[in-house]
């Protein structure tokens, strides 16, 4: 439950993150980790696979690539193509 006065989608410090293309990539990028058991649930603390989901979480991503296709930083560029390759290598070796 969050603290008196602050929401519970602020951070410790009460701050809101950033809305922007790395953190929505950042956060998209933690959800397939999750969905391929390579991270923990933040929730539960523990790790589970959801193949399914971790294939629509790459094919997401897939979208994102193609639509932002040339409007993207050299920091987002790598992130993403980085996150993408990542991802489908692991969910390759989990299928």
């Amino acid at each position: 439950m969050a603290a008196a006065g602050m929401a519970a989608d602020t951070d410790a410090a009460g701050q809101v993150p950033e809305a922007s293309l790395l953190n929505f990539l950042s956060g998209l990028g933690s959800q397939g980790l999750m969905q391929v058991g390579a991270l923990p649930n933040p929730l539960t603390g523990e790790r589970s696979v959801n193949l399914a989901y971790a294939r629509y979480t790459v094919q997401l991503l897939t979208v994102l690539k193609a639509k932002t296709a040339g409007n993207r930083s050299p920091e987002e560029e790598q992130y993403l193509v980085t996150m993408l390759a990542d991802l489908s290598d692991r969910l390759n070796k989990a299928s």
